[in-house]
């Protein structure tokens, strides 16, 4: 095996790119720079900065059909390693003994009881949920009975489900990668120019902080890939709009209710672990870059929640009234064809080789620890080799 490139440059600081720089810098033989270049990090709510707004949970939409293939691995993985992250820490010294409660707080990942739940049959109902093919990959996978399903629901489970404080979680991400010497770049770089464009001004952007030109670039920029992309590649990324409300309140358990009659509008409560907060949602508005806040649709958001009883326990007042702290809008980085996670063809642009890992749509948490995993591979597979069409995932 050829050894690991010296210079790894990662654009974008959303969990992709964070998750990337992590794996690579904690790595059994890791490259000896690893900078990430970002516009924005962690703590910064932009509508474009993807990964904030995410609700988010462990559920995979992965389907069992062969070309979801990777998407299952990268799932599967990405719940295995976090589970064992809740249940044996990271490592970092004084955290010993810190109790379930306190180790979920500090990394914003916690264990929670996940209901799922379908208003219409679909290939991953059939056979009792023998369509879902996580439900070996997940500890305590049931089937509900149907005195366990409400009114217009024609089936639904339940599993162990990992929650995330978004916030948190990518802030303890950034907290890692720094610690591990991650060095960070918080600036823009030239789009205007195409790929070759990024990749000369990238090599501007380090010289600037006196480092080395890079040997591999990682293109983790999620939706922002299509301002320097090719004209065909362009034409795949889509925004997939979400709007969500923030209610105060730490829901008991995450609940989904899907194929209710409306193809872009979804119900979900997901508990941000550890924040005394709740994310309800939602919607999946595929091309719809609109960065305002729909009225009508958090009363709708709100009303579902509320009248199908998702969580009462977040009912502060008489009438069934939730105490909003927030609503925000976010654009998931859809991709016709899915994630691309692959070496550019043709070879090296300007020198370097780009390596890009984009378009996980609504599946970036769930699917990260196992994609950058991917990725690691892939610079496994060009390290020392010559021109020549990319690898590819």
């Amino acid at each position: 095996m050829p050894p690991p490139p010296q210079n790894i440059t990662i654009l974008g600081a959303g969990i992709t790119g964070l998750q990337t720089a992590l794996t690579l810098a904690t790595a059994p033989s890791p490259p000896s720079s690893i900078t990430l270049i970002a516009q924005y990090l962690p703590g910064n709510t932009h509508p474009t900065y993807t990964s904030p707004w995410a609700g988010g949970h462990w559920r995979s939409h992965a389907s069992s059909a062969p070309k979801d293939a990777l998407a299952r691995a990268w799932d599967a993985r990405t719940y295995a390693v976090w589970r064992n992250l809740l249940a044996f820490g990271d490592g970092t010294p004084g955290t010993e003994k810190e109790t379930v409660e306190e180790r979920e707080k500090r990394i914003g990942l916690g264990v929670r009881t996940s209901f799922n739940y379908w208003g219409t049959h679909t290939p991953e109902t059939v056979a009792q949920g023998e369509g879902l093919w996580w439900r070996d990959v997940v500890d305590g996978f049931e089937v509900l009975s149907e005195e366990e399903l409400g009114k217009g629901v024609v089936f639904g489970v339940k599993y162990e489900s990992v929650c995330i404080n978004v916030p948190r979680y990518l802030e303890y991400m950034f907290e890692r990668v720094k610690r591990c010497g991650v060095r960070v770049i918080n600036t823009t770089f030239e789009t205007g120019a195409g790929l070759r464009g990024v990749v000369d001004d990238v090599k501007v952007i380090l010289k600037r902080e006196g480092l080395e030109s890079p040997d591999i670039i990682i293109n983790a920029t999620g939706l922002s890939a299509r301002l320097f992309a090719d004209e065909d590649e362009q034409a795949n990324l889509t925004p997939i709009r979400g709007q969500t409300v923030l209610v105060k309140g730490e829901a008991k358990a995450a609940r989904t209710i899907t194929h209710f009659g409306l193809e872009d509008e979804v119900a979900y409560v997901i508990p941000r672990v550890g924040s005394g907060t709740t994310i309800l949602g939602g919607c999946k508005q595929s091309g719809n870059s609109d960065e305002m806040v729909d009225g009508a649709l958090s009363e709708r958001i709100l009303r579902r929640i509320r009248d199908w009883g998702m969580a009462d326990e977040l009912l502060r007042w008489e009438g069934g009234g939730f105490e909003v702290l927030s609503e925000q809008v976010g654009f998931r980085p859809g991709r016709r064809g899915g994630v691309r996670c692959e070496v550019e063809g043709g070879g090296r642009v300007g020198g370097v080789w780009v390596v890009h890992c984009y378009g996980h749509a609504g599946a970036g948490f769930q699917a990260s620890v196992g994609c950058a995993e991917g990725v690691r591979e892939i610079i496994r597979g060009v390290g020392g080799r010559g021109k020549g069409r990319g690898s590819k995932l």
